[in-house]
């Protein structure tokens, strides 16, 4: 009986860390073939308001990410991506077969600081 009653106190200590700790969460996912490059993060919510900061001063442009958005960003005129977000939750598509090395390498760029900044 004694025994239950730790493994169950255990078992509450850990359920109880584990839902503390949660905010650490992150999920990033890149896939790039010769037409597209798709980037994908999960990360906790909490973390939307320094990356929204982040996005904005990269693209000079102010996007709300804690609401839902689906829309296109311009890079340079001729170059864009589909952004879509909300809190805790980002992915950028960009077509390769419709737009320029420079532009890819700018998204390339761009999703490289999203991922530091995701992870400090």
């Amino acid at each position: 009986m004694k025994n239950i009653i730790y493994s169950i106190a255990i078992l509450f200590a850990a359920l109880a860390y584990g839902c503390h700790n949660s905010g650490g969460y992150l999920s990033i996912n890149a896939t790039d073939n010769d037409t597209s490059f798709k980037f994908e993060a999960k990360y906790a919510e909490d973390k939307t308001g320094k990356l929204e900061k982040y996005l904005d001063s990269a693209l000079n442009n102010e996007l709300p990410l804690d609401q839902n958005i689906d829309l296109f960003v311009n890079l340079n005129g001729s170059d864009k991506f589909n952004l879509k977000a909300k809190k805790g939750w980002l992915v950028i598509d960009f077509d390769k077969r419709n737009s320029s090395l420079a532009g890819y390498m700018k998204v390339k760029k761009l999703t490289e600081g999203i991922k530091q900044k995701l992870m400090e």
